[in-house]
């Protein structure tokens, strides 16, 4: 049988925007008209609308208006002369960031060209302010008078377009000459023949503007100072022009997209260890895990701390002194210092951050989308002992039954591998303690396990539910989902909480040493490293069938293995995820056993799961092919 491959959640047949014309047309110049304007206009409030929805966490929306306005702007561009290109130029850097925020979700999207033309538009007509005509490389501040056309129009498009060009961030826009001088609410921002007492300026010397990883020059900030002095004035006709009509040439810059790397591991500074905490102490009551994060600088994950807030991304790997976090810290970005309402970062702790920074700002953890607070805590499982951690599980354990049985009193009792925790007695549940551990002993035997270690670091949690309707809350509190009518008890595990659940049996049809079997079994597999669902759920099933005898519940997995079977397409849908619920475990622990039976690849794959190889490569070089085409074998054998 074929193998499925998971496509991507967008899969678009791609075809490129071409608008590369031949080098031998010469574009007729255009007018631009006011229904031209009107096209433009509607195209940046659709790709507003997008990166509302990309906010919100509405992803694939996000993405099909996204296509949907490359499809128009790909239209309305198709002969475009130089005024036309330059019209559009705030849509195209509006999608060139889209498609960088999208790529970072793994949307894949059709792909983006740069529209050029042939021939460039005819220079403008000289200006007495600037006889050189045009926009200028500013190598040198330009002798004689500063022209806002060419010289400080190039400028503020380019370091400040994003926020006042594009926007009216702090409700100050820049758009035209006239909405400049006229300042944000708060007031004038630039005084004539007063530059050092312009705001513009007082805020850019403190390095507060402009954000985002952009920065003045010392040349640009010379040039923005002598035309205030010499009276600030405006070299065109109409002060109400836009920036982006009134000098073609100058385009919005654009803020950089930092990608969220993975750490290479000659990184003195971790990311988990040592950032993360300092972040989460300091900085996540404002920035993190609610609905309006200040600034929207998010910390709720690293891919969305990377991406940045309104002021872009505030760390540039490799170069802390420019990072707008480092200078927010240290109280160099201008307005208030960071933290806010808290003491400023110790040197020790501004070390670590800048160290981190300065080494390529990269994340040791397993994905970029964990809740820092996750990360953190995985962090500290990974590094606290077995009587550390099982403390913390025991402490979560409490959090979770008030969490999930609110008012209802009780009891726990500790042994070598486990904390039980239930309405039980005390002497009950220490009982159930013993049974359990006897358990865990055949389990450790069956996978070979060191006899005088316990099963995993830290102990497992053991819940004990009376009814099904208790059982049925855990999962909607704890687990934020409906457990199915079927399930008996079922297990969890990561570094930070390891724990099985129980129904107490009130009939013969399963035991409680087929549960806690099944539980352990299926906690260890998931303890050796990154291992896939189905390789975990074959693995607790196959072991509990082993060691426990008597079960109906398991002695009936064999018989239901046929049933399965007919419900899936083929032999690999267990493992690409086609094929989940009961059916799926089933096939599992079919196929699990099928694997057992050559013991040397077995226990290759599991040591080298266990000494973090990645589990695919790991089964690769174990069996000799991907879980999809070894499946086949076992599907034909009829295991």
């Amino acid at each position: 049988m074929q193998t499925i491959v998971k496509q991507p959640r967008y899969a678009y047949i791609l075809t490129s925007l071409i608008f590369v014309f031949a080098v031998d047309v010469v574009v007729a110049q255009v007018t631009i008209t006011p229904q031209m304007r009107k096209a433009e206009n509607a195209l940046r409030i659709k790709i507003t609308r997008a990166g509302n929805w990309f906010a919100q966490g509405k992803i694939d929306d996000s993405a099909d208006l996204v296509v949907e306005v490359q499809k128009e702007f790909e239209e309305q561009m198709k002969g475009a002369d130089q005024q036309r290109l330059a019209l559009y130029s705030k849509v195209y850097n509006m999608l060139k960031k889209a498609h960088a925020l999208l790529e970072l979700e793994g949307i894949e999207l059709p792909e983006l060209k740069q529209p050029m033309v042939a021939k460039p538009m005819p220079k403008p007509p000289a200006n007495p302010a600037n006889p050189g005509n045009g926009p200028m490389t500013l190598d040198a501040v330009p002798d004689g008078k500063i022209s806002f056309v060419n010289h400080v129009t190039p400028i503020l498009m380019a370091k400040c377009g994003n926020c006042h060009v594009r926007q009216a961030r702090g409700m100050f826009s820049m758009e035209s000459f006239e909405t400049l001088m006229k300042g944000p609410d708060a007031g004038v921002v630039i005084f004539a023949k007063d530059a050092a007492g312009s705001r513009l300026i007082e805020v850019i010397e403190e390095g507060d503007m402009p954000r985002g990883g952009l920065k003045i020059t010392d040349i640009e900030l010379a040039v923005l100072k002598k035309w205030i002095d010499e009276g600030a004035e405006y070299d065109a006709d109409d002060r109400k022009e836009l920036l982006v009509d009134l000098n073609p040439d100058a385009s919005v810059g654009d803020l950089p997209v930092v990608k969220p790397m993975k750490s290479t591991g000659t990184e003195t500074v971790s990311f988990k260890n040592d950032v993360a905490p300092i972040l989460l102490q300091n900085c996540a009551s404002c920035h993190g895990f609610g609905d309006r994060p200040s600034g929207r600088f998010d910390l709720a994950s690293f891919s969305a701390m990377m991406r940045g807030g309104e002021n872009g991304p505030p760390i540039l790997p490799g170069n802390p002194d420019e990072s707008f976090l480092v200078k927010k810290l240290l109280g160099t970005g201008g307005g208030q210092r960071m933290p806010r309402g808290r003491d400023p970062l110790d040197d020790a702790q501004m070390e670590i951050v800048t160290t981190w920074i300065q080494e390529g700002a990269t994340f040791d953890g397993l994905d970029f989308a964990t809740n820092i607070r996750r990360v953190v805590a995985i962090a500290v499982a990974e590094n606290s002992t077995h009587e550390e951690l099982s403390a913390q599980r025991t402490a979560l354990a409490t959090s979770n039954w008030n969490l999930a049985m609110p008012g209802i009193n009780h009891a726990t009792a500790d042994t070598t591998n486990f904390h039980l925790l239930g309405t039980q007695t005390e002497a009950q549940l220490t009982e159930f303690g013993s049974q359990a551990e006897a358990i865990a002993k055949k389990v450790g035997v069956a996978l070979k396990l060191p006899a005088d270690k316990p099963v995993l670091k830290g102990k497992i949690t053991l819940y004990f539910f009376n009814q099904r309707y208790d059982y049925g809350e855990f999962g909607t509190m704890i687990e934020k989902r409906s457990l199915p009518r079927q399930w008996k008890g079922h297990f969890n595990y990561d570094i930070v909480d390891a724990y099985g659940t129980v129904l107490i049996p009130r009939t013969e049809d399963y035991t409680f040493d087929g549960l806690v079997a099944e539980h352990v079994a299926g906690i260890y597999a998931r303890s050796i490293g990154d291992v896939p669902t189905w390789f975990s759920n074959g693995l607790a099933r196959t072991i509990a069938a082993k060691v426990v005898k008597g079960d109906p519940r398991i002695d009936g997995w064999k018989e239901q293995v046929n049933r399965a079977a007919t419900q899936a397409s083929r032999s690999s849908d267990i493992v690409t995820g086609k094929l989940g619920g009961e059916d799926g475990a089933l096939l599992s622990y079919s196929y699990i056993q099928f694997l057992m039976g050559n013991q040397n690849r077995w226990n290759s794959l599991l040591k080298a799961v266990g000494n973090g190889v990645k589990f695919s490569d790991a089964f690769a070089s174990a069996y000799g092919d991907t879980p999809e085409k070894i499946s086949e074998i076992w599907w034909k054998s009829g295991s």
